[in-house]
């Protein structure tokens, strides 16, 4: 077993004829709730990618040997060529399917420099909680809007 893109450790199991890898663990994510004027940052995926065409926060992958914030920082970088500060964790929420599961470290973040581009999403917008609750997010992105509701709106940082 070595580290893998999910932050934890491959496990080989049988498939067949075939060795298959797969996490250990629960894939380590995070994702960005970047604010501004009432309304939170989402991108949509493009059709040919994995949950195609769904919202997201933006984020991505927690690679072995990065921290959260560190990879949070990267993965903003590389997918919308923005520099963030992270302001803080706003929660963990988990999601478990039969052969999956992913720990979804979301966190309060702030633009500090760059140019918006969109390297790996194909649309993106600036939300407000009644719009949130009818985007089409990937399931986990979606356990956040109820903790989102609970709040009396989003910070600006």
């Amino acid at each position: 077993m070595g580290p893998t893109r999910c932050g934890t450790f491959l496990a080989r199991r049988s498939v067949g004829s075939r060795l298959k890898e797969s996490c250990s663990g629960p894939m380590i994510v995070t994702a960005a709730l970047i604010s501004s004027q009432g309304r939170l940052f989402v991108a949509q995926r493009p059709p040919w990618k994995k949950f195609g065409l769904l919202w997201e926060f933006p984020g991505g992958k927690v690679e072995p040997g990065e921290g959260l914030e560190q990879s949070l920082v990267r993965e903003i970088k590389e997918e919308l060529c923005l520099d963030i500060r992270v302001c803080g964790l706003f929660k963990k929420v988990s999601q478990q399917g039969p052969d999956f599961a992913i720990d979804l470290h979301a966190y309060w973040c702030a633009i500090c420099g760059g140019t918006l581009c969109l390297a790996e999403h194909i649309a993106f917008m600036w939300a407000n909680l009644s719009e949130l609750k009818q985007i089409d997010f990937t399931q986990a992105d979606r356990l956040l809007i109820p903790f989102l509701e609970s709040l009396p709106g989003f910070p600006d940082f």
